[in-house]
């Protein structure tokens, strides 16, 4: 049973890591600008938060959190702040040249990663729509089964996408405009998160 559960979480992770969202338009960006330890810090992050939020969801305890309009409310607004903040740092910082590789690029892609997601309230009320439609009655062990699971598979996704996104050769003219349109993306995702909310 909890490796049916697991199998279930990887196989999640994975389907709901390939969308569109906040943290795939990160990896690519920063991997297109050749900060692929940045870009795969940043999927593990991701899939960090995104295991906190399966697990929550699985537990039973994401209607703590989403039946309060106005934690959600603040929730958003800091989730936006958060990306937007995030694309203008990333805007500044547009390098000249593919930058050199070191270990605390990876340490503060985890936390970028992490901070793009958990306090998404959208990503937590998907969670849970997840979970009731496919566990409903999950017990504890099952439920942290599956987020663990979730985990491993947003990781693999993120990863492969980070890896894939960083082979797009230096002078390829796809990233004149690959930066500025995933800069884009997500302040309109910032927007839309809030939009939503109000």
């Amino acid at each position: 049973m909890i490796l049916a559960a697991a199998g279930l979480g990887v196989g999640l992770g994975v389907v709901t890591g390939m969308p569109l969202g906040v943290v795939n338009v990160a990896i690519v960006d920063a991997a297109a600008a050749g900060r692929r330890r940045f870009a795969l810090g940043v999927g593990l992050g991701g899939a960090a938060a995104d295991t906190v939020h399966a697990a929550i969801a699985f537990a039973g305890l994401g209607r703590i959190v989403t039946a309060r309009p106005e934690l959600v409310r603040v929730l958003a607004a800091a989730a936006a702040t958060l990306i937007v903040g995030y694309a203008i740092a990333a805007w500044r910082a547009r390098p000249a040249r593919r930058p050199p590789i070191d270990g605390s690029r990876l340490v503060r892609g985890v936390a970028a990663g992490a901070l793009l997601t958990l306090p998404n309230p959208g990503a937590l009320t998907a969670w849970i729509a997840v979970a009731a439609a496919l566990a409903p009655g999950a017990q504890i062990a099952e439920a942290a089964a599956i987020a663990a699971g979730v985990g491993a598979g947003s990781a693999a996704w993120f990863a492969l996408l980070a890896h894939l996104a960083g082979r797009v050769p230096p002078e390829h003219r796809a990233l004149r405009i690959i930066p500025r349109a995933a800069l884009i993306a997500l302040v309109g995702i910032a927007v839309y998160g809030v939009a939503r909310v109000l």
